[in-house]
């Protein structure tokens, strides 16, 4: 009843934690992002505070934006799309054939993003209705798509796009690179459609646990029918990015490798390749991460093969560290510091939990300090005792096992 005694608030509230925001990955992320701009104006600082610099580094490197965003939900399902660049290319394709042939460029346009839509469903279509890995089915997509437009174009290039697409590439809203500022509200809107619809929690649910997905009435195949197509609508809107940062041409041989960049930025910014685990804010920065990091590499006389090299050793790095959990760390701690023995640990887990609540207690000055720190310093001693005590039995029950086996 309501204003009874009964009413109860079962809503958890946990307030803002200073302490734990600061060392969210997100945070990391930034960190990493400001100390790449600190090096950059150390060591090249008349370029650095030169008028432009910025603008043109965040431009150079926000072509593969777009698929990022969508490599998020791919990512989030526990697929992946190395077909991606091939999508963005052959849209782009067909939007400069259908411009040279006289078509209206916004017809052009669409009909080249909805070409990459189709060959997102596609992918779709083999991985979620016939079953085949995402991996091998995007592997084989890929040499699919971009042969096609190899047959087509061969060593020619297309040139004849919008003249908008240029000013997306290069032109700046006074000090705002326009490029920025159209990731940034494709940013806001993926964030808000991953994180506070129905679709959203949908994607999270299929790669946490599929089965489970199915049982609890989510369309599974559905589902990811709906991020392929994403995809390659982002693909399609990557295309307009990346050709209008190419001075308004394309051709067979561009956009090589930016699928493992937009790979590479989705999972350093914490998204998990086994699905179910991330938020697009991570993504989003290090995409910003990439570009700086890429231009920075340059100045500093690092050739490309080894800014690739570079490229992958960060991403080994970052899937490792998002494969190190809680359990990991506490088997690593079993191991070394508890000599494998469970009831060292167990000790040594109710001695910190009874420690700090007496922490606790001492910092809400609900009790004597120097009575509390005393109690602390003797609990500390005694589990230190117990502890020793524990191993010197394990190693007597390990010589006695030792001696018994070898009598046999």
């Amino acid at each position: 009843m309501p204003g009874s005694n009964y009413d109860r608030d079962l809503t958890v509230k946990e307030g803002f934690v200073l302490s734990k925001f600061l060392v969210k990955w997100e945070m990391i992320l930034v960190y990493i992002l400001l100390l790449i701009n600190l090096i950059l104006a150390v060591f090249r600082t008349n370029l650095y505070f030169q008028h432009g610099t910025i603008q043109s580094i965040i431009n150079a490197g926000l072509d593969v934006s777009p698929m990022v965003l969508g490599m998020v939900f791919i990512l989030l399902l526990g697929d992946i799309d190395v077909s991606v660049a091939s999508q963005m290319i052959l849209g782009g394709m067909i939007t400069g054939l259908m411009m040279d042939h006289g078509v209206p460029w916004i017809i052009a346009v669409i009909c080249g993003i909805i070409i990459c839509m189709i060959c997102g469903a596609f992918n779709g279509f083999c991985v979620a209705f016939l079953k085949m890995p995402a991996v091998i089915t995007t592997i084989s997509t890929s040499m699919l798509f971009r042969g096609i437009v190899e047959i087509v174009l061969g060593e020619n290039s297309l040139k004849n796009f919008p003249k908008w697409y240029n000013k997306i590439g290069w032109f700046n809203v006074g000090p705002f690179p326009l490029s920025m500022i159209l990731f940034l509200i494709m940013g806001l809107i993926f964030c808000f459609i991953l994180h506070r619809t129905t679709f959203g929690r949908k994607v999270y649910i299929v790669g946490n646990n599929p089965i489970c997905a199915t049982y609890s009435g989510i369309s599974v195949t559905k589902v990811k029918m709906q991020v392929f197509i994403l995809m390659g609508f982002m693909a399609g809107i990557g295309s307009i990015f990346f050709i209008g940062r190419m001075g308004g041409g394309v051709s067979s041989s561009m956009g090589t490798g930016y699928e493992m960049t937009a790979i590479a930025c989705a999972v350093l910014g914490g998204v998990s390749t086994n699905g179910g685990k991330g938020k697009m804010y991570g993504p989003i920065i290090a995409t910003f991460i990439m570009a700086f990091l890429t231009y920075t590499l340059g100045l500093l006389g690092v050739d490309p093969n080894s800014k690739k090299i570079f490229t992958g050793v960060i991403l080994i790095l970052t899937i490792l560290v998002s494969t190190i959990n809680k359990q990991m760390i506490k088997d690593f701690k079993l191991r070394t510091m508890y000599h494998n023995n469970k009831n060292i640990e167990a000790l040594h887990d109710r001695t910190n939990e009874q420690i700090k609540e007496l922490k606790k207690q001492i910092k809400s000055g609900k009790g004597d300090a120097s009575k509390l720190n005393a109690k602390i310093a003797e609990l500390k001693k005694d589990c230190a005792e117990k502890s020793a005590k524990l191993w010197e039995d394990q190693k007597a029950d390990e010589q006695r096992a030792k001696e018994r086996y070898s009598t046999k």
